[in-house]
């Protein structure tokens, strides 16, 4: 059983989870997160009594409701969502348990909420492109932000950064690790099963399940990554066994994301999605959970994945504890990058 913080532990056991992400029929909220990856990122938030805290994906409540019991009566948490149905359901639920020291904004998120900050901490449960600049500057120096982000500029390439606000008002990375939430997005979802940005393909069947993809190829070459789509639908992708059991999966992600990000492609269908090697006439991605890729032909994308695959256990098989995250400041945010602390040797 994992163990978290004694006041994450104490903020668990004082908020009924059920009563915030179930319907009155027993179902499932869809805008909800699973608990123990809620409690992990709360213990590296670090929250303390008395802080001011931005939250950005309010989705059930749930979060916002565990830190309101963790910033106390003497702190203040400010939380943002895009849906306005989901700020109003929130906010019957807190005013009931009388959370009066959470405030809540219907909004942009990548906007964040400047007039109510300066802010100790930023939390997301929805993944940027980049972390907005704006979380940034409505942070006090020596705050923390903590986000899910795409470590290879792709969609589903997905780790939570920590990053301190520095006294100039930039970041530096502090640690990574696994995790992913839903991409950002401007509106109420009606579908899970396509990314709401960053595909560069997109193909129906005849039932109209979707396959997707996105990454360089696909972007610089959509006709035959459409194309490829087509033929996925006529003829699926096998499963095929990739790791031993004594392999961390995760770690080898982690390390494909540090070693190989300009290479990468996500395909996505109803067999799940996957991270790896695409080309015009086959695939083979690393699916997210368990030992498995998804493979389709004796194609270059093959011999390239399963490549990647052995130059990794050569080095020892490296894993989050080997990558750090690096923030490259531009325009529209700070993009995050994951880089490999020690060299891996081939």
């Amino acid at each position: 059983m994992t163990q978290y913080s004694p006041r994450v532990t104490a903020a668990l056991s004082a908020v009924d989870e059920d009563t915030y992400v179930l319907h009155p029929d027993g179902s499932l909220l869809t805008q909800t997160t699973a608990r123990p990856l809620i409690a992990s990122t709360l213990d590296g938030l670090d929250v303390q009594h008395g802080a001011k805290v931005l939250e950005i994906g309010t989705g059930s409540g749930y979060s916002s409701a565990l830190l309101s019991e963790l910033v106390g009566p003497s702190g203040t948490v400010v939380t943002v969502d895009v849906v306005p149905g989901l700020m109003e359901r929130a906010r019957d639920l807190h005013a009931r348990f009388g959370r009066t020291n959470v405030t809540l904004l219907a909004g942009d998120g990548h906007e964040g909420a400047p007039d109510h900050g300066p802010y100790d901490r930023v939390v997301a449960w929805t993944t940027p492109e980049r972390i907005p600049h704006a979380w940034v500057e409505q942070s006090r120096p020596g705050g923390l932000v903590v986000a899910p982000v795409e470590l290879a500029g792709l969609v589903k390439t997905h780790a939570v950064v920590t990053a301190e606000v520095t006294e100039d008002h930039g970041v530096t990375g502090r640690a990574l690790a696994p995790g992913g939430y839903v991409e950002m997005h401007g509106a109420d979802l009606d579908q899970w099963t396509v990314p709401p940005r960053g595909v560069d393909a997109l193909v129906h069947d005849g039932q109209g399940a979707a396959w997707w993809v996105a990454g360089a190829w696909a972007k610089k070459h959509p006709a035959e990554a459409g194309k490829l789509l087509t033929g996925l639908v006529d003829e699926q992708p096998q499963k095929v066994r990739v790791f031993e059991d004594s392999e961390d999966p995760a770690a080898f992600r982690a390390w494909m994301y540090a070693t190989h990000p300009d290479e990468l492609a996500t395909l996505g269908g109803p067999m799940g999605f996957g991270v790896g090697a695409v080309d015009s006439v086959g695939v083979f991605v690393f699916r997210p959970f368990g030992p498995d890729a998804l493979s389709s032909g004796a194609t270059t994308a093959q011999t390239m994945a399963r490549g990647w695959v052995e130059v990794w256990r050569r080095a020892g098989r490296p894993g989050w504890a080997r990558v750090r995250p690096v923030l490259l400041r531009e325009s529209s945010g700070w993009r995050v990058r994951a880089e490999e602390s020690e060299p891996a040797r081939s």
